[in-house]
């Protein structure tokens, strides 16, 4: 039976296995926001249990600052873990 390389990297006694986690969980954010939130950002990475989230306008940013928490506890729990402790959001 073959073995999934994320299931390696979970045995491997180093921060390899939670980097893999994190970059995976960024696909998390386009199921926990709405079609109008997905198409105005995109998720760019996980670092330090904080997601980065590139916005469209400053105007996206700031709205959706005021939606952090309720994001970071969806995001978390459909992870089934506290992957993220904070959404930093900034525009391109």
């Amino acid at each position: 039976m073959a073995t999934k390389l994320s299931d390696i990297f979970e045995k491997i006694d180093s921060g390899v296995a939670r980097t893999v986690k994190a970059c995976s969980s960024l696909s998390l954010w386009k199921e926990i926001v709405d079609e109008r939130i997905s198409n105005n950002t995109d998720a760019i990475k996980i670092s330090n249990q904080t997601l980065f989230v590139s916005t469209s306008t400053p105007v996206w940013a700031q709205e959706l600052s005021y939606l952090k928490k309720e994001m970071i506890i969806k995001f978390n729990e459909r992870a089934g873990e506290e992957i993220i402790r904070d959404i930093r959001f900034k525009s391109t």
